[in-house]
Parts: structure tokens; C-alpha cells; sequence
């Protein structure tokens, strides 16, 4: 049995933290290590986690801030395992998940697999399931959208995570101050497959008073910057105009569904509006009117497609 090394990088979340530990202690798939990352929290964080007694947990404090990009990058350095799991400490997973996503790794060709995601927005108390769409080689589809979407449905090799390092770069690209893990995706789809499974295997919460790097959307237009200039030489390789048009028409959606997680209806009208100059979807105009509507009609709409 394969060994999975789990990452959870926390700061000063100590009340939500327990929930996450023990949703990856009790996975069906035992054969795992659980490595904490503690990114210098100051409240009761250290003895919590020092108190559980289970031998696969491993407790490592940064000695500053250093936010999650880079805890997970040392989680990843200190790991063991063939293979590689994030979760964030205010989610949960499934009990089955690693059993289930463990299994598509038979194929050699797959580097990572990742799967639907249940959506929570505790404020409104909905939730809905994402629907994971590519499989396979997805190097160009990849380019155009995230469609592996956040870290905590992902299981990945540890070899693909090794493929795509050297010594000048990080695993997760630090200088991205939002989108490390689509940055990490576009390296790792260039040289792997990858897999889905059909059903969400986490439980992904969002709570208004909760911050997170996801809340903050001039983080995501300044990695769209970065990212654009990044891939660029790929971009005009590899997507025909049409191709490129549809890329910059999916980052305003993504900045106007990132606005409407956060419960702002206003700034999401911008960004579909957005969106709907550069590509004159009928589609989109729709979305750009139910904003008048409140979030949780959007949200409503959203599990429907």
C-alpha cells in the first residue's frame, strides 16, 4: 500500500482545524502521513495539535509568516509519501477519498486526479457540487480554464511534482499572490494526464468572516498579470484567437465568481459585464442580470448548470 502524504498549512484557525484533522485521520485509506504546517499562529494551535496522539500526524511551526503557498512547498519537502494531498484547515474531505482517487493511478501516463468539490456557503446555508469536466491530456484546455480547480480535491504523484522542479523554482510559485495551484496545474498537465472522480470527495466551506487569499480579488487580477506574461510564449503556441479570446473571457468569470463567494453582487456585475463586452454571450448577459437578484440566486443558478 502506497503511502500518501497529506498537507495542511494553518494559521490561527485552531477552532476549525480539529474538523480537517480528523476527516483525513479517518479516511478508509489508512496508510497515510499528516503533516501540519503552522505558519507561526499565535493562538492555541501548537498544543492542540501536540496533543493528538496518532502517530501519522507531524507537527512543523514556521518561525514567521509565511502564508500557504510557501508552507505547503516545505509540507511537500518534508514529505515521504508517492503521493501528495492538500487540504485547507477550515475544509473537510470525504472519508473515502484517497480509497477512491488512489485507484486511478494504475494508468501511468496519470500525474494527478482530482474530483467534484461540495461547495458550503455557511452565511446562506446552500451548498452544490462542482462538475469536473477534462481528463486525459489536458494541456491545452488547461491554458484556456482551471478546470482541475482548488488544492483540496487534488491527489497527485510525487514524482509528476518532482518532474516539473529545479532549483530555481518552488513547487508553488510564490511570487503569484493568488492562483498558485492553476500555475502548479499548467506545469504538471504539460507532461501528465490526469483523472477525475465524478463525485465530490471534499466539503469546501466559505464563511464571510472568514479572510482568505480567495477573498481578495486584486490578488487574483495581479496573478492574471503575471500569469498572462508567463505562459505567453505557450499562449501564442498552442491557442488559436478564438482560443485566447475564450481564456480572457473565463478570467473575468472567474473574478466575478469569486466576487459572488464573498456575497458581492456589485463587483460581480462588473466582472460579467466584463465578460460579456469581450465575448457577447447571451449566456453571459443572463448572469450579469441575476446579480440584481442576491448571491444566493446566483448560487442557485450556478448548481443548476
Amino acid at each position: 500500500m502506497k503511502l500518501v502524504s497529506v498537507i495542511i498549512p494553518t494559521y490561527n484557525r485552531q477552532k476549525y482545524l480539529k474538523n480537517a484533522i480528523n476527516s483525513v485521520l479517518n479516511q478508509t485509506y489508512e496508510n497515510i502521513e499528516l503533516i501540519i504546517i503552522d505558519d507561526n499562529s499565535n493562538d492555541n494551535t501548537q498544543s492542540y495539535v501536540e496533543n493528538i496522539n496518532d502517530n501519522r500526524l507531524i507537527y512543523i511551526k514556521n518561525s514567521k509568516n509565511l502564508k500557504a503557498p510557501k508552507s505547503r512547498n516545505i509540507g511537500i519537502e518534508k514529505s515521504r509519501g508517492d503521493y501528495i494531498a492538500f487540504l485547507d484547515d477550515d475544509d473537510t474531505w470525504h472519508k473515502t477519498k484517497l480509497e477512491k482517487q488512489i485507484r486511478l493511478f494504475d494508468n501511468k501516463k496519470v500525474g494527478l486526479v482530482y474530483s467534484a468539490i461540495e461547495l458550503f456557503f455557511e452565511d446562506l446555508n446552500f451548498s452544490y457540487t462542482s462538475n469536473p469536466q477534462k481528463r486525459g491530456y489536458i494541456y491545452k484546455d488547461i491554458l484556456i480554464n482551471n478546470y482541475i480547480g482548488a488544492t483540496p480535491s487534488v491527489l497527485i504523484r510525487k514524482e509528476a511534482l518532482l518532474s516539473i522542479k529545479d532549483n530555481k523554482k518552488d513547487f508553488f510559485d510564490s511570487n503569484f499572490p493568488a492562483r498558485q495551484d492553476y500555475d502548479l496545474w499548467i506545469r504538471v498537465c504539460k507532461k501528465w494526464d490526469v483523472d477525475f472522480i465524478n463525485i465530490p470527495t471534499v466539503k469546501q466551506n466559505y464563511r464571510s468572516k472568514i479572510n482568505r487569499i480567495s477573498t481578495n480579488l486584486n490578488n487574483h487580477i495581479e496573478a492574471h498579470t503575471l500569469m498572462n506574461s508567463k505562459y505567453s510564449f505557450e499562449i501564442n503556441q498552442h491557442l488559436s484567437k478564438e482560443l485566447k479570446s475564450q481564456r480572457i473571457t473565463n478570467q473575468y468569470l472567474f473574478l466575478a465568481a469569486q466576487a459572488i463567494k464573498i456575497y458581492n453582487t456589485k463587483l460581480s456585475r462588473k466582472f460579467y459585464l466584463k465578460a460579456f463586452n469581450h465575448s457577447r454571450s447571451l449566456k453571459i448577459l443572463i448572469m450579469y442580470f441575476t446579480t440584481f437578484f442576491g448571491p444566493k440566486f446566483i448560487l442557485k443558478l450556478r448548481s443548476y448548470k
